[in-house]
């Protein structure tokens, strides 16, 4: 029997899927300075060695914080973040990996210099943006190759780097502020590039700085909704006599942190200790790594200051929970990542210190918790490492039990082994309605009202999600897809139809890549299909699935 037409030609479509993918990702792309003088005064065999050397420490690096080594260009590499699993964070791990491999370097310059008689310095480049990737066949292999403009603008900026630097283009800059610093390096001309582009040079990445904080950075709306989830937390506070738990639950961008940020913002003149700490998707293996921020915060620990400096503030801040001994004070600066005086934890090994810190966590809240109304607040636990899931469990079923609530975040896909607990409540976040997804866009694009064209696209790709509304608009001001005149508000419908904003994209993107192959595959032919579609027709081009 002949395939149906409409089948065949789907079919056809979600082929050409699987042949080229458009996905947003991050390239770095790094350039050994000096590198043909040195191959021509030491010749072939010292450059092989050279390279060997710097090519295992930038590929380490690079694999550490999720990315891929596409190409080895003789003297470089070419990374790429997002691809094959998309990263909802994609460049700011490829700005932690830009640093680490300056620092590896950095690190490794003496033992180079001492076989070698160079001490080798590289240029680094980041962009991001959409690409097509698709395999490429040369006759002799096939592979998976990035087409698009942020390669070639990687290449540029490279050129204009200083030895020993990382630069990058404006758009990396947009997806990293707020939880990065940088500085301006220059405005060029490059080849291909019509307009002068920005250049920014990367400087460092903050401590345990997160998308919320970008957000806060750029200067939130005002709050609309979740009067209901509010009430809620402000119930669990006035019931407070022993251990109290919300589980906050939703999906990314759905107002989780705006939740926490509002709470503790309504309780900031009052006599309430607000512990905050947040979970990474890079630091799994980190031990206690939301406490590292919670100890950081609540000693007034600043990066950047003296070790001795830090030293008598963890001194200090033990003596007045009543804690202080020379093994605590070790393993406060051993969670902190610096190093204990003298011979303090030596005869320890990794497990004990490990067991001996989550005692004096657990002692310390139950210490503050006597002094004054302490408020745990933690972000992300769908990323929590082990050792501060065992403590929060200790801390929630420990009796008797200080006063202390907990308010936590996490995605759907998590679920805490304490969930379901007596004294453990449950509050999953719903999308906005549509009024209060259009009163937060009539906030930032400034006006009383919407056009009933743009606020209907608004709404369909907003989903309730209050993130997104705020990316989507952010995102089509600062294109000029949407302005402002003198009759009202100017736009190109079929402009804000078109695209999504890369950081929606990237959050949605990797939703997808988490998706099982066959589940992924019958998404690609649904939304060949359309938005909206028949179950029986999917089940025809999907072939049953």
């Amino acid at each position: 029997m002949p395939t149906p037409p409409k089948v065949g030609l789907l079919q056809g479509a979600a082929s050409a899927l699987n042949q080229g993918e458009h996905r947003h990702i991050t390239v770095l792309m790094t350039d050994l300075v000096g590198f043909t003088a040195f191959v021509e005064q030491a010749g072939e065999e010292a450059a092989f060695a050279l390279v060997s050397h710097v090519s295992g420490l930038m590929t380490a690096a690079i694999h550490h914080h999720g990315g891929s080594v596409k190409n080895f260009t003789g003297d470089g590499v070419l990374a790429l973040f997002g691809t094959p699993i998309a990263l909802e964070d994609g460049p700011l791990r490829a700005c932690r990996a830009a640093l680490e491999i300056q620092e590896r370097l950095a690190d490794a310059g003496d033992k180079i210099e001492a076989e070698l008689g160079c001490r080798p310095q590289l240029r680094i480049s980041l962009t991001t943006g959409p690409v097509v990737l698709g395999a490429v066949d040369s006759g002799e292999s096939t592979g998976v190759t990035a087409h698009g403009d942020i390669v070639n603008l990687a290449a540029r900026l490279q050129g204009e780097a200083a030895p020993g630097t990382v630069v990058m283009s404006e758009a990396m800059l947009r997806q990293v502020e707020g939880m990065v610093d940088a500085e301006s390096a220059g405005v060029f001309r490059f080849k291909g590039k019509t307009e002068l582009q920005p250049v920014h040079r990367l400087v460092a990445v903050r401590d345990h700085a997160t998308r919320f904080d970008a957000a806060v950075a750029r200067g939130l709306s005002s709050y609309i909704g979740r009067t209901s989830e509010l009430a809620v937390l402000e119930e669990q506070l006035q019931r407070l006599h022993s251990v109290r738990v919300v589980d906050i639950v939703g999906d990314p961008g759905i107002g989780k942190s705006r939740l926490l940020y509002e709470f503790a913002q309504r309780h900031s003149a009052d006599r309430i200790m607000m512990l905050r700490g947040s979970c990474s998707s890079h630091g799994q293996e980190t031990p206690f790594l939301p406490f590292i921020e919670v100890v950081r915060n609540w000693f007034s620990v600043s990066s950047g200051e003296p070790e001795s400096t830090i030293v008598g503030k963890l001194d200090e801040g033990l003596k007045r929970l009543s804690c202080w001994s020379l093994q605590n004070l070790g393993l406060l600066l051993n969670l902190l990542g610096l190093k204990a005086p003298g011979s303090i934890l030596a005869e320890l090994d990794g497990t004990l210190i490990g067991a001996r810190t989550r005692d004096l966590l657990l002692r310390l809240i139950e210490e503050q918790s006597r002094l004054s109304t302490v408020v745990l607040l933690l972000e992300d636990l769908h990323w929590i490492d082990s050792a501060s899931e065992d403590l929060l469990l200790l801390i929630i079923d420990r009796e008797p039990a200080e006063p202390l609530i907990i308010l936590h975040t996490r995605r759907p896909e998590y679920a805490p082994v304490w969930a379901g607990r007596p004294g453990v409540v449950q509050l999953r976040l719903a999308p906005l309605s549509s009024s209060e997804t259009l009163r937060i866009a009539q906030i930032r694009f400034g006006v009383d009202e919407l056009p009933e064209s743009l606020a209907r696209l608004i709404v369909e790709k907003a989903e309730g999600n209050a993130l997104f509304v705020e990316e989507i608009a952010r995102y089509l001001i600062e294109r000029g897809t949407v302005r402002r005149t003198p009759s009202g508000l100017g736009y190109d419908a079929g402009m804000v139809a078109a695209g999504l904003p890369a950081s929606v994209e990237l959050l949605l993107t990797a939703r997808v890549d988490r998706l099982s192959p066959e589940d992924r595959n019958l998404l690609q032919i649904a939304a060949v299909i359309g938005r909206r579609f028949d179950p029986q027709l999917l089940s025809e081009v999907g072939f049953g699935f």
